[in-house]
């Protein structure tokens, strides 16, 4: 039995070191972990960040039709002092469109051929280029505010790289714009290139982007195109030792917050020891004990009744008094709530089988139609899932095939995927093409899409009768096409924008033809990205592998059979997206498949 506080004043003292070595040891790991961590994901971010920019120059640039034709102007015009180029507003620019479009009705900016172009007279044809300048300007512009890039800019230079001059520089309206070292160089500005850049440049026309990081900076360069005697390249600049300082200081602030708290918290915890006498707090333990293995809770609120130590002992008697009473309110809520879970995923047995008879799962699901044969499968990585896939006969000759997958999982995805499901099909009845089918899906879903859903979709419209057929790709995976003795291969293309990313958008569309015995097979990400305990993908050599190694099964037993395959690679991981696939085989008219 303790009589005197020494016992108590020895405990505190030593939880009091514990926690003072804690919040040492702790303050330092973080610290020194975080930083660590944070330098890391730093350089990598922006190496991702710089690649995506990159891209987007490239997108920006060929966002005009007659890019060319505009670059080519402008660069035979290098020393035209009459050019009025704007560099940091637009005010101008929106007039001069204004005025130049209505001048020659019908010309778009963005649409414009060259041949248009050229009939233009030559003062029209100035403004046209001081227009689209202008236009890339500020898209450079944002991309460099939006992402904190010191340097952002796209360059021209001929096949010696002895020299180049700057196309357009980006600024952030902080920035001096001159032909002066350091600043954000005009139009034009003519720089000597040293031996290093000459060699990196060079290099870029094998395809991969040139990426240096030294001295706290970070540059990568990319090959855009070549017009006439220029290759045009676009170049970035990060300063990363700016961007590790600020991040030092925050992760700095961030370990300098978490020990004051841990300082509270410690205290806190010293005032409670301080606070408790060790017997009264035993008398309610053991009550607690006994309440475990008795669960009788009337008999052990009886003995905290007894405990009057006029101090926070006593509230706490009470406390666990009442914790007694909730715990058995729990008991029962958490029945109720077993059975509402129960509930609940019947309803969503329910919304499975819904979605499965939305989906056509009969097959064949044209008897009598012997054109063609087709075979699809789709498993949700939830109850419900965002991919789908759909066939139907447009009408009597033409057969349309779709194969989708919506951003999300779950009912929300599920949902979306109803409305683009119909709305695709609708669209395709009133006889269509993919391209027009997708436009006016893309401007009805971006109407209402306050969730901000997408969805990737690959549409083909096929004739049965002659095999001709036409496919639009929005965002999806690479189909992939089998001749008849042929091998399985992809069919890769530049694809467009998923559907509802954006309104007033247009899909590019593309013609193939099919011979009797072909075979098209579609598929959502849920089947390169399969994931195993390692982290590894599935991936689509994989996948081709599997169709090549077993492709005279039938479209049935071949689906199963690389379904089975993703099974047996995923192993025991989680089934993260949803698994759809579609087989379709081109058999024609009898007389021709003779």
């Amino acid at each position: 039995m303790i009589r005197n506080g020494k016992a108590f004043r020895s405990l505190a003292l030593q939880v009091s070191v514990f926690f003072l070595v804690g919040i040492i040891l702790t303050g330092c790991l973080s610290y020194f972990t975080l930083t660590d961590n944070a330098d890391k994901n730093v350089v990598e971010e922006k190496k991702n960040l710089s690649s995506g920019i990159a891209t987007d120059v490239d997108s920006s640039i060929r966002e005009v039709k007659s890019h060319e034709w505009v670059i080519a102007y402008l660069s035979k015009h290098l020393q035209d002092e009459t050019l009025d180029l704007e560099y940091d507003c637009s005010e101008k620019t929106e007039e001069k469109t204004r005025d130049l479009t209505s001048r020659n009705k019908g010309l778009s900016i963005y649409e414009a051929t060259a041949e248009e172009l050229d009939r233009l007279s030559e003062e029209d044809q100035k403004i046209y280029a001081e227009i689209v300048f202008n236009k890339w300007l500020s898209r450079l512009n944002n991309l460099k505010m939006a992402y904190h890039v010191s340097y952002l800019y796209f360059l021209a230079t001929n096949d010696e790289y002895k020299e180049c001059f700057f196309f357009v520089s980006a600024s952030d309206g902080k920035m001096k714009r001159s032909s002066k070292t350091g600043d954000a160089y005009v139009f034009g500005t003519k720089v000597e290139l040293n031996q290093d850049q000459s060699n990196a440049f060079r290099e870029l026309k094998g395809g991969e982007d040139y990426l240096v990081y030294t001295e706290g900076f970070m540059d990568r360069y990319r090959y855009l195109f070549k017009v006439g005697d220029y290759n045009f390249i676009t170049g970035m600049t990060f300063n990363i030792s700016e961007i590790k300082q600020d991040v030092k200081q925050r992760t700095i602030q961030g370990v300098i917050g978490f020990i004051m708290l841990q300082i509270l918290l410690s205290s806190f915890c010293l005032i409670l020891i301080d606070t408790f006498v060790l017997r009264p707090l035993k008398r309610v333990n053991s009550s607690v004990n006994k309440y475990a293995e008795s669960k009788d809770s009337e008999k052990i609120r009886n003995q905290l009744k007894k405990i009057h130590s006029k101090n926070e002992i006593e509230v706490l008697s009470k406390n666990i008094s009442e914790m007694v009473v909730e715990i058995d309110d729990h008991l029962e809520e958490i029945k109720n709530i077993t059975a509402e879970q129960e509930r609940i995923s019947a309803e969503l047995n329910v919304a499975t089988e819904i979605q499965n008879h939305m989906l056509p799962n009969i097959f064949p699901p044209f008897p009598d139609i012997a054109e063609f044969d087709i075979y699809a499968s789709m498993r949700p990585a939830k109850e419900v899932g965002g991919d789908f896939y759909d066939f139907f006969m447009v009408d009597e000759k033409h057969v349309a095939l779709v194969m989708a997958d919506v951003s999300g999982k779950g009912v929300p995805a599920a949902l979306f995927m109803t409305i683009a499901k119909i709305l695709i099909k609708n669209r395709a009845l009133l006889g269509e093409s993919p391209s027009s089918i997708l436009e006016n899906v893309n401007n009805q879903i971006c109407e209402g899409n306050e969730v901000g859903f997408f969805v990737t979709v690959w549409l083909a419209i096929i004739d049965i009768e002659t095999g001709q057929g036409i496919a639009a790709n929005a965002g999806h995976e690479h189909p992939v096409l089998c001749r008849k003795n042929g091998t399985f291969e992809l069919v890769e293309y530049r694809h467009s924008l998923a559907v509802a990313a954006m309104e007033g958008m247009k899909f590019k569309e593309h013609t193939f033809e099919l011979y009797p015995g072909d075979r098209i097979f579609v598929y959502t990400d849920g089947v390169p990205e399969a994931t195993n305990t390692k982290n590894e993908l599935y991936g689509t050599d994989r996948m081709l592998q599997v169709l090549n190694n077993h492709k005279d099964l039938e479209l049935k037993q071949l689906l199963k059979m690389l379904k089975k395959d993703i099974d047996d690679f995923v192993g025991e991981a989680t089934q993260f997206d949803d698994i759809t696939m579609l087989m379709f085989v081109y058999l024609g008219k009898e007389e021709d498949s003779e």
